[in-house]
């Protein structure tokens, strides 16, 4: 016997932030990272937006491209694919359209330990962003390169080595460094003539190096806007030089915001980006995305304020957002909570309750085994959710936001001291 489970579908594309995106993403791709099967009893199907869906639903009719079985198992591991073919064919005719992003199809039917024999579920995501290509893929694991491929994990950070002569640009994204380009400014050096004669030459001297600083910039943010789109940026060079620049506001403003600190180097050449490398290994590993920085920021200086602006722990943040006083929430990506609700099948009375997950098993099986409050039934639906869905979902509801603190960091931690659960208001509770 097959036990069917409803398609469930994963809308990273919806989210109210990138951040929340990322964090639905990341748990759907270690969700079914786990999933292992015994043969080709796995498809991963993804669909970009202009594939006609008819086109898709014939080739997923086909014979399944599989060696002939040789054995009961091998019989029983192919009936099992084309079952979850056709589950996937029933997912796709169901879709009246594909969404801008394309749409991601995983089936699986693997053998279970249960007494039902088979399990047969299907996984739909759109994702964060627009699939590019399509793919269809039958193995005994889901293929999700598409998706990891997503991830922002990976910290993007921009580098400019100068001084008063050169500069020098370059980019780490993950582990892989990029020379960018290095530029000269035709500045001489300082001049040992006396008089006015000297400080005509001083005047002329700053400005060409203020014109210089405004090349950097431009250079900056082509490079590091327009062609790599950088999360932190780290600024390098002899002497004082560096921190006359970044004191002069030169650089566009989001890379002004994203600088995360200064590195003393011997010069301002190619090989002093790798001499920044080096020294700001420490500042890289703790770093916070810029965004993610501003925002805690912004929360601990409402909580040192005292004004009623800022409230903290799950169930205030719960309230706030519930009657609509929230802005924006808060939470770190380790908060491991899920909501357990149970839906009665006489008569449709829900009862909700926010369990850590090591004590989901525990907790559910108390709430079932409770006669329902309205008719005494004891016959339920069960519906898990993430804690950061349930609190995505009242967020929507009052054009709120929520923004998942993931990168660890000083901030990070800072949020984890306030339980992982706080919130910006946009007036005092009552």
């Amino acid at each position: 016997m097959v036990s069917e489970k409803n398609s469930r579908f994963h809308g990273c594309q919806i989210a109210t932030t990138n951040s929340v995106k990322q964090h639905k993403l990341r748990k759907f791709i270690a969700c079914m990272s786990d999933k292992k099967g015994r043969g080709l009893e796995f498809v991963s199907l993804y669909i970009p937006q202009k594939a006609p869906i008819d086109e898709v639903v014939a080739l997923l009719k086909q014979e399944p491209d599989c060696a002939a079985p040789k054995s009961e198992s091998d019989r029983d591991a192919k009936d099992r694919l084309v079952k979850a073919l056709k589950k996937t064919i029933g997912s796709l005719k169901l879709q009246a359209k594909i969404s801008e992003n394309g749409l991601a199809i995983f089936a699986e039917a693997s053998n279970a330990s249960n007494a039902d024999g088979e399990d047969l579920s299907v996984e739909e995501i759109i994702p964060p962003e627009p699939l590019t290509s399509f793919l269809y893929q039958i193995d005994d694991h889901f293929h999700l390169e598409p998706l990891r491929e997503m991830l922002r994990n990976q910290k993007v950070v921009g580098f400019i080595a100068l001084d008063s002569k050169e500069a020098s640009f370059g980019v780490l994204n993950g582990e892989q460094f990029e020379l960018i380009e290095n530029i000269t400014s035709g500045v001489s050096g300082k001049s040992g003539k006396g008089g006015s004669s000297q400080r005509r030459y001083e005047r002329e001297r700053d400005m060409a190096i203020t014109n210089f600083f405004h090349r950097i910039a431009e250079h900056a943010a082509k490079a590091f806007l327009e062609n790599h789109q950088v999360t932190a940026m780290i600024l390098g060079g002899p002497g004082q030089t560096k921190e006359d620049f970044l004191k002069g506001d030169f650089l566009h403003y989001e890379l002004q915001n994203a600088v995360l600190s200064t590195v003393d180097t011997q010069s301002a050449s190619k090989e002093a980006l790798r001499e920044m490398l080096d020294k700001s290994v420490e500042v890289r590993q703790n770093m916070c995305a810029p965004d993610e920085r501003r925002i805690v920021q912004r929360l601990l200086a409402a909580v040192a304020k005292q004004d009623g602006l800022a409230i903290y722990g799950l169930d205030t943040v719960l309230i706030g957002l519930k009657t609509g006083k929230v802005e924006v929430a808060l939470v770190t990506n380790n908060t491991d909570m899920v909501e357990i609700d149970v839906v009665c099948k006489k008569c449709s009375l829900s009862r909700a309750k926010i369990v850590d997950t090591a004590k989901k098993v525990q907790v559910t099986q108390e709430m079932i085994s409770q006669p329902c409050e309205s008719c005494s039934a004891v016959d339920y639906e069960v519906e898990e959710k993430d804690v950061i869905d349930v609190l995505e979902d009242l967020a929507s509801q009052t054009n709120a936001r929520v923004e998942v603190i993931s990168t660890e960091s000083n901030e990070k931690a800072q949020l984890s001291a306030l339980s992982g659960f706080a919130a910006i208001l946009r007036y005092r509770l009552q």
